[in-house]
């Protein structure tokens, strides 16, 4: 029994062996089909290339191969141009937008400098025209001339109108002194310190100052209102007046030159049947006032003369 089962192991044994050399030798003739198969197509092809290459278009004149090899790169060569025109193109708006920063940069400073330049000329040119006003008040009045900026204003009412200039008793500044600008007459000097000095403005409830009409020459009295106006009053009741007509300084109280502009009739007021008046409104705005003038006698000038009015 023993000796069947091995001879049936045998048997089956040398029957996989054989089977096996069979599997073996069948994939050994596929491989080598396989590789005879591959140089016949890669022949073929270099085959068919060489004639493309030989065999030429008529009517273009090129090769099939250089017109197949053509239409096979042509969607490449057009997908790369592109590629390299889009990327030129965002290196050219990337310069040309940096060079138009620092142009707009560069312009800005140019407009800046440029502000600053007009500033310092319209600042020249009002500087001119000051200084010319100054020297036409100098040839109109016969008192020395004593330049002053306002360095501060009342904080109180309307009624309480008055401005400190920095001009004082250092200056020969004093008390009772007109305080006028180039466009008209703007107070009177009520305190003097040092090196300050306290300004009355006529339209101060408590200002007064004789005034006349400049048509007519007829005389009145201009008092402060306390809210930037004034009242010319005493007028006799015969005068004749109409809106706009210009107020200037009489000179009966001693303190202002005769014939200083004071400022333009605005309507007439009723206060009594003994006289007329009229409201006018000063040609100077306190309020917006920078600079003034203070006029103090010339003793060398000798007789006093009357200012020339336009």
């Amino acid at each position: 029994m023993a000796q069947t089962l091995c001879l049936k192991y045998k048997l089956i044994s040398a029957d996989n062996g054989l089977r096996t050399t069979d599997n073996s030798k069948m994939t050994e003739i596929e491989v080598r089909a396989r590789k005879s198969f591959g140089i016949f197509l890669v022949s073929l092809f270099c085959l068919l290339v060489l004639m493309s290459y030989q065999v030429s278009d008529p009517s273009t004149g090129r090769t099939v191969f250089s017109g197949v090899l053509f239409r096979l790169l042509s969607p490449f060569q057009r997908i790369i141009s592109t590629a390299g025109h889009n990327i030129v193109q965002t290196f050219q708006t990337y310069f040309s937008l940096t060079h138009a920063n620092q142009e707009n940069i560069r312009l800005k400073k140019e407009v800046s400098d440029l502000r600053v330049q007009l500033g310092i000329v319209e600042s020249e040119k009002q500087e001119n025209v000051r200084l010319r006003k100054i020297l036409q008040l100098h040839e109109r009045v016969p008192y020395d001339l004593v330049v002053a900026e306002i360095v501060a204003r009342d904080a109180k009412a309307f009624a309480s109108g008055s401005l400190v200039i920095n001009r004082g008793l250092r200056h020969g500044v004093k008390q009772e002194m007109p305080v006028v600008t180039a466009d008209g007459v703007v107070g009177v000097i009520v305190l003097s310190a040092p090196t300050t000095a306290k300004v009355q403005i006529l339209s101060d409830a408590s200002a007064a100052v004789g005034a006349m009409l400049e048509k007519n020459r007829i005389a009145g009295l201009l008092v402060g209102e306390g809210d930037g106006r004034c009242i010319l009053r005493f007028l006799p009741t015969n005068t004749s007046f109409h809106k706009g007509d210009v107020v200037i300084t009489s000179g009966q109280e001693g303190i202002f030159p005769e014939g200083l502009p004071i400022g333009k009739l605005n309507k007439e007021i009723f206060e009594s049947t003994l006289y007329k008046a009229a409201e006018v409104l000063p040609f100077e705005d306190a309020a917006s006032t920078r600079e003034v003038v203070v006029l103090t006698r010339n003793p060398a000038s000798g007789s006093e003369r009357a200012p020339e009015t336009k």
